[in-house]
């Protein structure tokens, strides 16, 4: 997902860029995208300096952590990006920040793939459910609870946790 900063002329200025997911396929395990990723961006100017704050969203199929299934969801992420075109001193440790893009001299083009891939990870739910009712899969026989019950005895304990079941007595 790139842009050219020469576009533009006044600021602040809003615009949407748009990515295929094919682009970043593979590049977040358990999720396949459906459609176009997009990114909404409001891009400031202060002197060499610009602020970009951006909103993307993509339409995305993402794998149940309780039934293994797939869903469709939408994951929505906002990330905040400083974009400096000159370096008048050099960059110190607390300066360096993942958060910010540093260009040369003569480069206009800044690529925001990296950043969006971020936003997009951590968007992610730690635990994905298709929903809230979901029933998972039996431990024992392995079968969708969802969509069959299975004939395994609810009774059936490990042996190994016999010792702490008495006192519960």
């Amino acid at each position: 997902m790139n842009f050219d900063l020469r576009e533009f002329s006044s600021f602040p200025v809003e615009f949407v860029l748009e990515s295929e997911g094919d682009n970043l396929e593979g590049t977040i395990e358990g999720i396949t995208f459906r459609d176009v990723i997009k990114l909404k961006i409001n891009l400031q100017k202060v002197k060499e300096e610009y602020l970009l704050h951006g909103v993307v969203k993509a339409p995305v199929d993402v794998e149940c952590s309780r039934c293994l299934e797939m869903y469709e969801s939408e994951l929505v992420g906002e990330l905040d990006v400083l974009i400096k075109t000159t370096q008048t001193k050099a960059v110190m440790a607390s300066d360096s920040s993942e958060d910010c893009i540093y260009l040369k001299q003569n480069e206009h083009i800044v690529d925001l793939t990296d950043m969006v891939r971020q936003t997009l990870t951590l968007a992610l739910p730690m635990k994905p459910v298709c929903n809230e009712e979901c029933k998972g899969l039996c431990p024992n026989c392995g079968v969708n609870l969802n969509e069959e019950t299975c004939d395994c005895s609810p009774d059936e304990f490990d042996e190994r946790w016999d010792g702490l079941r008495n006192l519960l007595e």
